[in-house]
């Protein structure tokens, strides 16, 4: 392997006893993290604060020495939402850029692009924002996911329709990736539950058909209507469910950024149910909690969210990752790190891992939109 450019000629000879520093993104003084993210696109709203989170932890944690005392830098591109731009930008983070792992993913259609370049060329993916059971029901060997999937998530919510007495729901879902993934997921958890899909509908990306999508839904008349979608249309699906003057309960899923939502529509968000897959950001007594509080408050952020607590215990994951892998890391050393963690505590949420299972939390929790927008459990 070259020896990065940074290591002069007359330490080359200390490469035989610090081998670390000739792995790719690896230097005596900085650890080079790539992340492909949406910045433009339809869930950019929802990536904003999971951003601005995770980069006031990784900037603590530089100021405190970094990881044994290399700081973490992070090589940003924007993929828009878009796999294609996906696959160009994994690319360029690692062969251009040189980085050691990439981390954040964002995008499900995104995740499938990266994945399979990523793997072949043995660089970890660590934490993406994609829940799709495609990366959970069997171990990838570079990916390590941080949060619950999706499935989870859809069967923690059939068993609270269960528990509140519902047996008649509606699935409307965003005809993409990730939508028809999620739908296959609801169906199967209905059909667990013995709840009754009564309808089914798809919207296209571009939020095109969203008033036509809704009107098989409002016509099935169900008592719930399970929102299937990113951040970006949930709005919109609502205002014309809403049109119909059909009454039924939302549901939605954690992606669904609940402050953005509340933004968009007020008061007509209130009510809508949504399962959330990191702790309660508001509750001090959680000690991760209070950490991430006293640190937004620290870069004057005092208006919390769900998506900036993903984005600090995302953040957090990796870190941990990096220190247990070690003075000299090695991509494959920082996948065996992952895979030694038991009942990793970060105050909170645990993280547990093995060879035969990269996935490190089944936590979720349901939350609803209360008066001004704000979560209540």
């Amino acid at each position: 392997m070259k020896l990065p450019h940074l290591i002069a000629a007359a330490t080359v000879c200390l490469s035989v006893a610090l081998p670390s520093l000739a792995e790719p993104g690896i230097t005596a003084r900085e650890i080079l993290i790539g992340q492909d993210i949406d910045m433009t696109g339809t869930i950019s709203s929802r990536m904003k604060p999971l951003m601005q989170a995770a980069d006031a932890y990784f900037d603590q944690v530089n100021k405190r020495g970094g990881i044994n005392g290399r700081t973490i830098k992070i090589v940003r591109l924007d993929n828009a939402n878009k796999p294609d731009k996906t696959k160009e930008n994994v690319k360029q983070l690692v062969e251009k850029s040189g980085v050691f792992a990439v981390w954040g993913v964002s995008g499900t259609g995104n995740v499938g692009a990266a994945l399979p370049y990523l793997t072949e060329k043995r660089v970890p993916l660590i934490g993406t924002t994609s829940g799709a059971e495609v990366y959970y029901s069997k171990t990838h060997p570079m990916l390590i996911n941080v949060k619950a999937s999706y499935a989870d998530e859809i069967r923690r919510l059939a068993t609270h329709f269960k528990a509140l007495g519902i047996t008649k729901v509606g699935l409307i879902y965003l005809d993409n990736s990730f939508g028809r993934e999620a739908l296959k997921s609801a169906q199967s958890a209905a059909a667990e539950q013995k709840i009754d899909v009564v309808a089914v509908s798809a919207f296209k990306e571009d939020g095109s058909n969203i008033d036509e999508a809704v009107l098989p839904i409002a016509k099935a008349n169900p008592q719930a209507v399970f929102l299937l979608t990113l951040a970006g249309p949930a709005p919109k699906l609502v205002q014309a469910y809403l049109k119909t003057e059909q009454k039924a309960q939302f549901f939605a899923l954690s992606i669904v950024a609940t402050d953005v939502l509340y933004k968009a529509i007020g008061d007509k968000a209130r009510g809508i149910v949504v399962t959330q897959i990191v702790p309660y950001p508001w509750d001090a007594s959680i000690p991760i909690a209070r950490d991430f509080q006293e640190l937004m408050k620290s870069t004057g952020v005092t208006e919390y969210s769900m998506s900036g607590m993903e984005g600090y215990v995302l953040a957090r994951a990796l870190v941990e990752g990096l220190k247990t892998a070690g003075k000299n890391p090695t991509r494959a050393g920082l996948i065996a790190a992952y895979e030694s963690m038991h009942d990793k505590d970060l105050g909170g949420m645990k993280l547990t891992y093995s060879a035969d299972d990269h996935n490190g939390s089944n936590l979720v929790e349901i939350t609803m939109i209360g008066r001004e927008g704000k979560l209540v459990r």
